[in-house]
């Protein structure tokens, strides 16, 4: 037989008992404020009783028919049996320390990134894209080189971000035809041996007449 099948409802508690249920309920109230709230099982929220309940009943019962009070009869025979709270070993002791130290941390880092996201929504478009042009460490080209007109740092960034844009590939084909467009801007002309030839003298016209 088990353990559960064992157990009794109030009213066939009360009955073994030779009470009124609402006697038992009285004691059992007693029982669980001298012992502990969980003394008794519970089906739906119904107490049952077990055999060795019966039996702490019954010696209750026996002490309230000397003259004793429930309750006095109830913590004369629970002394010194009410549920203890339980003592910490070490141990645990370590275990929440060091659990209390990790929320510290999480909270400082939480912290922290929310003053790092506010410091990000701050920061101004221009500051953003220095910050790409350092991160990506563009060379300096000379602007007489391959700009034919003055540039503005404006147009620096925003050429920044076009080129960031493109492939290297691209990059490449643009740089070079710059590079070819300004050689012949540049290229030096050269004059043949023809050209250097001095022009004849011309006779004036003086000379003509009073030849």
């Amino acid at each position: 037989m088990s353990e559960k099948s064992e157990q009794m409802k109030t009213s066939e508690a009360a009955q073994a008992l030779g009470v009124s249920e609402n006697t038992l309920r009285k004691y059992s109230q007693a029982v669980e404020k001298a012992a502990s709230p969980a003394y008794f099982p519970r089906v739906k929220n119904t107490r049952r009783y077990r055999p060795e309940d019966l039996t702490v009943l019954k010696q209750m019962q026996d002490l309230v028919k000397a003259g004793q009070k429930v309750d006095q009869a109830a913590q004369e025979l629970f002394a010194g049996k009410k549920d203890e709270a339980p003592v910490k070993t070490a141990r645990e002791d370590q275990l929440e320390a060091a659990l209390a130290a990790k929320d510290q941390e999480i909270a400082e880092l939480k912290e922290q990134l929310a003053q790092l996201t506010a410091a990000k929504a701050a920061e101004k478009p221009e500051d953003s894209l220095e910050q790409a042009a350092d991160v990506l460490d563009l060379p300096d080209f000379d602007d007489g080189f391959l700009e034919d007109e003055p540039v503005t740092p404006e147009q620096k960034r925003a050429q920044v971000v076009a080129d960031m844009a493109k492939s290297d590939q691209e990059v490449h084909k643009e740089l070079l035809s710059r590079a070819q467009e300004n050689a012949a801007k540049g290229a030096p002309t050269y004059r043949t041996l023809a050209d250097m030839q001095l022009a004849p003298k011309k006779t004036p016209w003086w000379k003509k007449i009073f030849k």
